[in-house]
């Protein structure tokens, strides 16, 4: 039995509800199955869905799923020597397939990246200049035009997860934990810690967490970690 709310692709939100579209990057419109438009700017959100999983405490990218419950999977760690071991094949450069049981994967989350994010950054907050200062305070929660967005979300479709939103910074993986009107962004390292993380200018907070404020113009490859929490209770209840 398939997974009832895989799916992969890009999508747009609408009055809560997710539609499979086709978008092009700084576009105005997106397109719907049918050949309908819609105005980006009436969208809720634009999104690209890649869907990761573990598979025996290892990574795998969730490629495709049939009407059986079986699962191709790549292995998304970079270590050819674990997927051969593990039955994965070589199909191209550096990559790995496999095709296993749905039931048999951990873990499982959607990388929901935000498609329009360059282009609500350019509309809400200016480059910044020299000698700009950051915010210094972070207290309570800040957010600019619904972003950054975490905790337990219901919605679109029935989808229940627990979403933190993330970015990278310097190449280095990275919770955004808030975002001020003047830019600044504060964000905990996902990466790098002692020596490495003092060295990129993070400072370890007394929740034990490296942190750093920066401007919203320094993060790259902007999306969201949706952890299905449906998953687990769906993959017990097909369990033979």
């Amino acid at each position: 039995m398939i997974y009832p709310l895989y799916r992969r692709g890009t999508f747009a939100v609408l009055a809560g509800d997710s539609y499979p579209v086709s978008y092009t990057a700084d576009a105005d419109y997106v397109r719907f199955a049918d050949g309908g438009t819609k105005p980006v700017d009436l969208c809720e959100r634009v999104f690209s869905v890649q869907v990761y999983a573990t598979y025996r405490d290892h990574t795998v990218l969730v490629d495709g799923v049939d009407e059986a419950g079986l699962a191709r999977v790549m292995e998304a760690e970079w270590d050819g020597d674990w997927a051969t071991e593990n039955g994965f094949v070589h199909e191209n450069a550096y990559e790995y397939f496999k095709t296993v049981d749905l039931r048999d994967l951990r873990d499982y989350y959607e990388k929901q990246s935000d498609l329009l994010f360059t282009r609500w950054r350019a509309i809400h907050f200016a480059r910044p200049v020299d000698g700009l200062r950051l915010r210094e305070n972070w207290t309570g929660d800040l957010a600019v035009g619904g972003r950054p967005r975490s905790g337990v979300l219901a919605g679109e479709d029935g989808r229940v997860a627990a979403v933190t939103t993330r970015a990278e910074y310097l190449g280095h993986p990275c919770e955004v934990a808030g975002i001020a009107e003047d830019g600044s962004v504060h964000i905990h390292s996902l990466s790098l810690a002692g020596s490495r993380a003092e060295a990129n200018g993070f400072v370890l907070g007394d929740n034990g967490r490296w942190a750093k404020t920066v401007h919203i113009y320094d993060l790259a490859r902007y999306h969201e970690h949706h952890a299905d929490l449906l998953f687990d209770r769906w993959r017990e209840s097909t369990s033979s």
